[in-house]
């Protein structure tokens, strides 16, 4: 079982932020989240959608590579079907090489507002699939030739290339049976956001049961791949003290997506599609996950409306007071 931090960084305009210094607690949060022995810190990519800051993950990710020595360094996800892939083949390669080979890689489709702002109007599954052969191709070959339905390619070299080899690992953001399917045929570990895509742990349970199924299949191991789920988290003194804190930053945010998510806090919660609690109810949610079939939990803990105190003490908590009885359970 493996744990890591992620941050969408939405912030809210209403709040009134300085968007230099949230960059910088939000670098502050890498920091303490290696210190606390977290596997991996990812960064969102978002554009038009979530309040998002993060447009080009690539800046803060290099920030964070110099500022950090072991911690690996993940965006989830890089929105391949507005990008460039050869371009976008370089940037990542960069951030492996800045951070001596602790890239890894997610990638999906983006929102439906993002469709509509670059102007993409075909399902973009296919081209998102196209787009990554062709960076796995740059990136393990140091050049790529490709001749596909959305791109043609010349035999483009790459000045830099990874240190991860023969490439970095990629992780396939997985919310609808259509992704969970194309990453089993393809043999990528997924990236699942339950809060977004299921209703409850049982809707967790059968789509994972079908990627895994899909896996085996299509000739892939299943015990060899991560299957990694982020949630929506907060862990305080007690399940009392937790609410107070998380309840209103993160009710903010639902709040802004319940035009295509039309969940609030107190459903979500319900259905423990969130984790908000003291160490006792993380502990068993964590457990929850893990009997669904996820071998890597990734925390989101930053909201905008939460004060950056509250944030470390709950990273700390985690790590401190919950994670090593995980270990003691052999989940």
């Amino acid at each position: 079982m493996k744990f890591g931090l992620f941050i969408i960084g939405d912030s809210d305009p209403e709040l009134g932020h300085d968007l230099k210094g949230y960059y910088d607690r939000m670098l502050e949060q890498v920091r303490w989240g290696e210190s606390l022995g977290y596997e991996c810190f990812w960064f969102g990519e978002h554009h038009f959608d979530f309040h998002g800051v993060i447009p080009a993950p690539t800046v803060l990710m290099s920030a964070a590579a110099v500022c950090t020595r072991s911690i690996r360094l993940g965006v989830a996800v890089a929105l391949l079907p507005y990008r460039d892939p050869v371009l976008t083949a370089e940037e990542y390669a960069m951030i492996d090489v800045l951070s001596g080979g602790r890239l890894d890689f997610g990638v999906g489709r983006g929102t439906p507002p993002e469709l509509a702002g670059f102007g993409v109007k075909e399902d973009n599954r296919d081209r998102l699939v196209e787009s990554l052969e062709i960076v796995e191709t740059a990136w393990r070959q140091g050049r790529v030739s490709y001749q596909g339905r959305f791109h043609r390619i010349d035999d483009v070299p790459l000045n830099v290339i990874p240190v991860q080899r023969p490439a970095p690992p990629v992780y396939f953001a997985a919310l609808s049976e259509g992704s969970y399917r194309v990453a089993g045929e393809k043999g990528y570990p997924i990236l699942g956001i339950p809060f977004a895509s299921c209703k409850d742990m049982a809707e967790v349970n059968r789509k994972v049961g079908f990627y895994k199924e899909t896996l085996s299949r299509s000739g892939h191991d299943p015990e060899a791949l991560d299957v990694g789920q982020c949630i929506h988290t907060h862990v305080a003194e007690s399940d009392a003290a937790a609410r107070a804190r998380a309840r209103p930053a993160m009710s903010r945010y639902y709040d802004m997506r319940k035009s295509v998510r039309p969940r609030g806090y107190d459903e979500l919660d319900r259905e423990r599609m969130l984790m908000v609690g003291g160490p006792d109810r993380c502990l068993e949610q964590i457990r929850e996950l893990a009997d669904a079939g996820a071998n890597y939990i990734i925390f989101s803990m930053n909201f905008a409306g939460l004060d950056q105190k509250s944030i470390l003490d709950s990273m700390a908590m985690m790590a401190e007071e919950v994670l090593p009885k995980v270990d003691a359970r052999k989940l």
